[in-house]
């Protein structure tokens, strides 16, 4: 059996991690969970949720690619989640946020690192919380 969990190296560190989404019928949304692993350490994951509306045709769209604007480089750019550029800056992120491999932290906001990160996250969110 094919091992789901796919490998990237930061600093001369492994990682571990698993890009896996679920639909949820009531709500018409998506949560997107990336859970990462510091190599050797698979009891203390970070696990980051991006809970967002699901694409009619695409599905969940961080997992397929969309266009969001970056205010930290002044572009829209295609955001695809699977790219392991994303996981480097995710787990860099959740590094600068505690999270050392060995340790237990809460489940992340995926949208909010996104925010974190320079998105503009509007696209992303259910109607009734883009109107808040």
């Amino acid at each position: 059996m094919k091992s789901k969990l796919r490998k990237i190296t930061i600093n001369n560190l492994i990682y571990l991690y698993v890009v896996t989404d679920k639909y949820h019928h009531q709500t018409s949304t998506n949560t997107l969970t990336i859970k990462i692993f510091l190599a050797g350490h698979k009891q203390t994951p970070l696990i980051i949720d991006f809970l967002t509306l699901d694409h009619i045709y695409m599905g969940q769209v961080l997992k397929s690619g969309i266009k969001m604007y970056n205010y930290n480089r002044s572009e829209e750019e295609i955001v695809n989640l699977n790219e392991p550029k994303y996981i480097r800056e995710l787990i860099l992120l959740g590094r600068a946020k505690g999270w050392e491999g060995a340790n237990k932290v809460e489940k992340q906001n995926g949208l909010h690192y996104l925010e974190t990160l320079g998105y503009d996250v509007n696209i992303l969110l259910p109607i009734e919380k883009a109107i808040e």
